[in-house]
């Protein structure tokens, strides 16, 4: 077997996953910012749309995209030849794993406040 294109192949699922997890967290920005405009500027919308629901559907968005990002991380270090970049890559996964964390916490108790 042909270890390069394995390693290319690695690579661009590593590419295309976190690309997945970008989108996924761009459109989830988008989708809050218009929920947010909606809410400024029609004031009938305040009686279906609250701040708290929109900050609850972005972290949602949040988590899920950093799941994708951290996924492609950890296929990236079977890809990396040296201890430096697989350290690098920890310090990475351990500080997204961080975010979610927080951001779990936050989206539980707006879950059970709202």
């Amino acid at each position: 077997m042909d270890w390069t294109y394995f390693h290319t192949l690695l690579l661009v699922i590593q590419h295309g996953i976190s690309l997945v997890g970008i989108l996924i967290i761009l459109s989830g920005a988008l989708q809050a910012i218009y929920r947010y405009g909606q809410y400024l500027l029609w004031p009938s919308a305040r009686e279906v749309i609250s701040i708290n629901t929109i900050r609850l559907g972005l972290g949602r968005i949040l988590v899920l995209g950093l799941e994708f990002i951290v996924a492609a991380d950890l296929i990236g270090t079977t890809t990396t030849p040296d201890y430096y970049s697989v350290g690098i890559a920890a310090i990475v996964v351990t500080i997204r794993t961080v975010l979610s964390y927080t951001l779990n916490r936050e989206l539980a108790t707006l879950s059970r406040d709202g």
